[in-house]
């Protein structure tokens, strides 16, 4: 009963957050447009997504304030894919961390641990570049979610959702409109956002048995690829994080309870999975260009499927190319690509 409590409230101050984000975000429209109406290329627009997910660990909390903005017309859809492929990206640094801090008495099991966050980054930065072209020259990926959007929007019932929502959130929210600057307030909305999403993924692992549990029905179902690739998907759909589910894989791969080779469809069907935070957001958000900045995020991880699925052994010996030959991968090393991995985005946003 109260771990069931607990993700009751953890799922009610995430409603909240996205709520409270929309409406504040509705209030500073003309200058969060007028800031936002900058510069902001597409290059920039995935460095946001990239450095800001880098942050604050969360690519769900990024995609939702992206979807927001979306559906309030403060940026154009084309801009939202741009800032959520590198909010894809930005994400797989949770996993990376998780192997930088989890012990190991070799050199050889803590690079067994590294390689799933490598992978995980190899694979994010593939399918960016081909998300990249697809938008940057056919928009390919604003009009098809737009397009499903339109086609979807008026049959799904959820949304119709924000009407309850506002009744559930409206006292608070009011309450603290009338006392408060709004600009913090919206970056208070973002901070519980963050808490919101890291704590539902705790809570119903909980609820679930805990993380050993969850870490022994992984393992014990990765003898098929397709296998393993749905419960990436269905784990991360019920968890709301692909960075919790990945890193999961990490203490499995440096304790030799897994390969590489076994856990990347796992991988793969986790990004497909982390689409329903997204999705979440968009329905309680209720505007067709925020349903469509979920459908994007949806369709960027089935194209990554489409592509990597087949070509597993590619990704496997891309990632253990770069880990042993290219970088000789050490804990000294793995910093280094930490801090150039927060760096990079950050001088891209600062310079172009």
């Amino acid at each position: 009963m109260k771990k069931g409590a607990k993700l009751i409230f953890f799922i009610y101050l995430f409603i909240f957050s996205i709520e409270f984000i929309k409406r504040t975000s509705l209030f500073l429209a003309p200058n969060i447009k007028n800031f936002l109406a900058q510069g902001l290329t597409p290059l920039k627009a995935i460095s946001i997504g990239w450095f800001t997910t880098s942050i604050v660990q969360s690519s769900g909390a990024v995609s939702s304030v992206a979807a927001t903005f979306a559906g309030h017309n403060l940026i154009n859809l084309s801009i939202a894919v741009y800032i959520l492929i590198g909010a894809f990206f930005g994400t797989t640094i949770t996993a990376l961390i998780i192997s930088l801090i989890t012990f190991t008495k070799k050199r050889r099991d803590f690079r067994h641990g590294f390689e799933i966050g490598l992978c995980y980054s190899i694979y994010s930065a593939l399918l960016l570049i081909v998300v990249f072209f697809l938008e940057y020259f056919f928009r390919f990926f604003s009009k098809s979610s737009l397009f499903l959007a339109s086609f979807f929007g008026e049959k799904i019932s959820l949304l119709k959702v924000p009407n309850i929502v506002g009744f559930m959130t409206s006292p608070i929210i009011d309450f603290l409109f009338d006392k408060n600057n709004k600009l913090i307030l919206l970056v208070l909305g973002f901070v519980i956002l963050i808490f919101a999403l890291r704590y539902i993924s705790k809570s119903i692992i909980e609820v679930f048995g805990g993380e050993h549990k969850a870490r022994k029905f992984i393992n014990k179902h990765f003898e098929s690829k397709y296998k393993a690739y749905l419960i990436g998907v269905l784990l991360t759909a019920i968890v709301f994080s692909s960075s919790i589910t990945i890193g999961l894989l990490v203490p499995l791969a440096v304790a030799r309870l897994i390969n590489l080779k076994k856990a990347i469809p796992f991988i793969l069907g986790a990004n497909l999975g982390t689409f329903t935070d997204v999705f979440l957001a968009s329905i309680i958000i209720g505007k067709i260009p925020a349903l469509a900045t979920a459908f994007a995020y949806l369709l960027f991880s089935i194209t990554g499927g489409l592509i990597f699925f087949p070509n597993i052994n590619f990704l496997f010996k891309t990632t253990k190319y770069t880990s042993k030959k290219l970088i000789h991968i050490s804990r000294k090393k793995a910093v280094y690509l930490l801090i150039a991995f927060i760096t990079i985005p950050l001088m891209i946003i600062l310079i172009f």
